[in-house]
C-alpha cells in the first residue's frame, strides 16, 4: 500500500471512498493534527469535474466506474495538509486517485509543492508537465506509482495501482500524464 497517507479521520467523505494512501514520500507517518482545513475555495467534490470515468478510461485504456469523491489527510515530514480526492477503483484492477490541494488546505494556509520520494528513491522529472512535476514508482510495490504536479493555485497527485501487474513503470508514467493533461486542462 502506499503510505503517505497519514490518516482519513480528518476527512469528510460525500460518498464512498476508494484507496486514497498514496506512497511514502519518506517523512514520519502520524495523524494529522486538526490545524488543517478541510474545504478549498472550490465546491469540494468538484475534483471529480476534472476527469471523468471516459477521460480515465481514455487514458490508461480499461472502463473504470464513476468516479466517487473522498477526501484524505496528509503528513510529510511534519507538512500536514488536506486534499480532495476522486477515486476509480476496478475490483482486482486499476485502481485511481485525484488529489487535489489548495493553500487553504495546507496546515499554515500556505500552498507548499513538495518533491516526491519513495523510500528514499527521488522522483524523476515530469518536464512535459513544466518545471514542477515528478514520477515515482514504489520501491515497494511496483505496480503502483504517483504523478505530482504544481500550479500556482494547487498541487495534484495521480496515484495508480495496476494491481493486476499489467503495466510497466514507464506505460504507468505515460497514462498518468495523459490523464494530468485532461485535469490541467480542465482547471484552466
Amino acid at each position: 500500500m502506499r503510505t503517505l497517507l497519514a490518516a482519513l479521520g480528518l476527512a469528510f467523505t460525500l460518498s464512498a471512498c476508494g484507496d486514497d494512501d498514496p506512497i511514502n514520500s519518506g517523512g514520519e507517518q502520524r495523524e494529522p493534527e486538526p490545524t488543517a482545513t478541510t474545504e478549498s475555495d472550490a465546491s469540494p467534490a468538484a475534483v471529480c469535474d476534472l476527469a471523468d470515468a471516459s477521460d480515465v478510461e481514455a487514458a490508461y485504456g480499461e472502463p473504470v466506474p464513476p468516479g466517487s469523491y473522498g477526501g484524505g489527510g496528509h503528513d510529510d515530514n511534519g507538512v500536514q495538509w488536506q486534499s480532495d480526492n476522486c477515486n476509480w477503483d476496478v475490483e482486482d484492477g486499476l485502481e485511481v486517485t485525484l488529489a487535489v490541494s489548495r493553500a487553504d488546505q495546507f496546515a499554515d494556509g500556505e500552498l507548499l509543492c513538495l518533491e516526491l520520494d519513495s523510500f528514499g528513491t527521488p522522483a524523476t522529472p515530469v518536464p512535459e508537465l513544466g518545471d514542477r512535476a515528478w514520477w515515482v514508482v514504489d520501491d515497494v510495490d511496483p505496480d503502483e506509482g504517483t504523478l505530482r504536479i504544481c500550479t500556482d493555485e494547487e498541487m495534484i497527485d495521480i496515484d495508480m495501482e495496476s494491481a493486476d501487474g499489467s503495466r510497466d513503470p514507464d506505460t504507468m508514467r505515460d497514462q498518468s500524464v495523459a490523464l494530468a493533461e485532461v485535469v490541467l486542462a480542465n482547471l484552466g
